[in-house]
């Protein structure tokens, strides 16, 4: 599959971090989410997994790769068929769910 990568400088606090990275693992695609987290980057799917039907519709729209020292994100990829923009919504969604407010990307009003 074909990806793109988009270089970003994102600040973030440490605290912040955590509260994205507990968000993400809280919604893991083993919990049913959309999420899949590790260490330093966070995969985003296109759905919530709870059901096999979810989980056959939903797919990766990419990824997030965070630093944290010092705190940020440093690159968004894409995967093929997505766009930035798909990514800075997820992404604003992401902020607004674990940090109540959409630090970066957007949030549909």
């Amino acid at each position: 599959m074909l990806t793109t990568r988009h270089p970003v400088d994102f600040a973030y606090t440490r605290q912040e971090l955590d509260a994205l990275f507990r968000d993400a693992n809280a919604h893991d695609v083993e919990k049913g989410g959309h999420s899949d987290a590790r260490s330093a980057a966070m995969n985003v799917g296109s759905h919530h997994r709870a059901n096999g039907a979810a989980r056959e519709a939903s797919e990766i729209l990419g990824s997030f790769s965070f630093q944290w020292e010092p705190p940020a994100l440093w690159e968004i990829e894409t995967d093929e068929g997505f766009s930035l923009a798909n990514l800075m919504r997820a992404l604003g969604r992401l902020g607004l769910q674990a940090l109540g407010y959409p630090k970066q990307g957007d949030v549909a009003v």
